[in-house]
């Protein structure tokens, strides 16, 4: 403990002394008393992960003081010193990264994503953001064997960022790093991340309501059939919906089944998976399959099936993943389906929990979703109690 209390209080002082900021100033940027921040910059006091991120906020640092936190990096599990030295002797000469540089800002990346599920996207943009500029960076300069490797992480932080961005609202920049992430994939020669990235793009078609792209950039993203199963699988589950929107029953069945069907095999080779598949746990794909029902669900054995899949794909979800936004956002077509069949005592406790895990997170996005459905329950059951406890909630 108490060297990575000496290095955090080095790191901190040079980051001081490069932005000419004293310690009281620090203290004013950052909300947190300067004689707490001396302490924990001497070694007296824990340097936590969520007072080094702010600090790195503050300071422009890119994550370094973050690699140096008591309880770990921001986001995830600590590097080793060997790693923690090796991203700080890249970030001075950039031309000299390796693979082995590669592989600890993996680490890096990989705790991002895990935290984005508890803080949500907004919270961890800015951090993201400053850590795909070093990637970059790194990527420009690499040189030789041990280019591509560096080029495929600058590729997965931006394909993480376009999702940020498009989770937070903001399609332009999305589109943007996505287009990035494509290239970057492309020349990486990353089957696996060309099918990510591509499937992204029609899932980014699939938020704005435009089944045809999600149907053909889907498609796009299972051309290769040497991809990952399970990379294929979220592209066939992907496609599905796009039929679904179109009202295509047989073609969505067909596609969700195959989707299963990959998801199988990749249970098999889970050693194989690239690092962005994480949240495929029990439950994703039978989430995928409620979904592409809610859009059926007029169809009174859609819309049983619609309800059944989502409840039950939530309940096998692990607990993080029921935290994070983007479990929420299930919750949300659950309560729509419940809603869209006329039992509001369903719809409104999903909501309700969706509530709290927007407030968790900070998701303006997922409050957005929330209020646009308390408007609509009010539309038709304008003098229910449970409608105005929704509406108080969301105040």
């Amino acid at each position: 403990m108490a060297h990575a209390m000496t290095d955090f209080g080095t790191e901190l002082r040079r980051l001081l002394a490069e932005q000419g900021m004293s310690l009281n100033e620090l203290g004013r940027r950052s909300n947190y008393d300067p004689g707490y921040l001396s302490k924990v910059g001497n070694g007296r006091k824990r340097a936590t992960a969520a007072v080094a991120a702010r600090l790195d906020d503050v300071l422009e640092a890119g994550g370094a003081l973050a690699a140096l936190a008591d309880d770990g990096p921001l986001f995830g599990t600590p590097l080793d010193a060997d790693q923690r030295d090796r991203l700080g002797h890249v970030r001075q000469h950039p031309s000299r990264a390796s693979a082995a540089t590669a592989a600890s800002l993996s680490a890096v990346l990989d705790a991002q994503r895990h935290a984005e599920d508890s803080l949500g996207s907004a919270a961890v943009l800015r951090p993201v953001l400053a850590q795909l500029a070093v990637a970059e960076d790194l990527a420009r300069e690499a040189r030789g064997p041990d280019r591509p490797a560096l080029v495929h992480v600058a590729g997965q932080w931006a394909q993480f960022v376009g999702w940020l961005h498009a989770n937070t609202g903001d399609r332009e920049r999305a589109d943007a790093r996505l287009s990035q992430a494509l290239q970057l994939a492309v020349e990486a020669g990353e089957v696996n991340l060309v099918s990510e990235v591509l499937s992204f793009q029609g899932h980014a078609a699939y938020v704005t309501g435009h089944p045809g792209p999600v149907i053909g950039l889907s498609q796009a993203a299972q051309r290769d059939r040497d991809a990952y199963p399970g990379q294929l699988a979220i592209s066939a589950a992907q496609e599905a919906k796009g039929h679904a929107m179109e009202g295509r029953g047989a073609d969505a069945d067909r596609l969700l089944d195959e989707a299963d069907e990959l998801a199988g095999e990749a249970r098999e080779r889970r050693e194989e998976a690239p690092p962005w598949l994480y949240y495929h746990t029990d439950g994703f794909f039978e989430l995928q399959r409620g979904e592409a029902y809610g859009y059926l669900a007029g169809d009174p054995l859609y819309h049983a099936r619609a309800a059944e899949a989502l409840a039950a794909g939530y309940a096998a979800l692990p607990a993080s993943a029921q935290g994070s936004e983007w479990g929420a956002e299930y919750l949300m077509h659950l309560a729509a389906v419940h809603a869209r069949g006329g039992d509001l005592e369903a719809a409104a406790a999903a909501a309700m929990r969706a509530t709290s895990i927007a407030r968790a997170t900070g998701s303006e996005r997922l409050m957005r979703i929330l209020r646009q459905f308390r408007a609509r329950l009010a539309a038709r059951w304008p003098d229910d109690a449970r409608v105005a406890e929704l509406a108080d909630a969301l105040r």
